[in-house]
């Protein structure tokens, strides 16, 4: 996993896939959202939705899908995914049944990647 951004609280990182994909974390080891105090709650949520906002803004996706499991991964973390209908799984989620072969030609990661950072850094102190 490729780590995006990072600061005392929270990190997030890069999901390789065939769709924009982070997952975001809390820097302790919560297991789950009420064990986190309210401000590293608040703060989780405030960064998924700006990167949701950042994704539409970016990739112009026909959905997003933000999910918190942490079945496999027993810590507190959301996924937040943009979602396109030729992808290969829509309108399964990402660990569902295959539906087609996709080729979704994307814009490159890195512009968002920054764009997302400096936005989190300006808005979230």
């Amino acid at each position: 996993m490729k780590k995006i951004y990072e600061d005392a609280d929270i990190y997030i990182e890069w999901e390789p896939s065939e769709i924009p994909w982070v997952k975001i974390f809390t820097q302790e080891p919560y297991k789950e959202l009420s064990d986190c105090p309210d401000r590293i709650a608040n703060k989780l949520w405030q960064i998924a939705l700006i990167t949701e906002k950042a994704m539409i803004d970016y990739f112009e996706p026909d959905k997003i899908n933000i999910a918190s499991f942490g079945n496999y991964t027993p810590r507190v973390h959301i996924h937040v995914m943009a979602r396109f209908t030729k992808d290969s799984f829509f309108p399964e989620p990402m660990w569902g049944t295959k539906q087609r072969e996709s080729d979704l030609h994307l814009p490159d990661v890195g512009p968002f990647e920054e764009s997302l950072r400096h936005t989190i850094e300006e808005r979230i102190r």
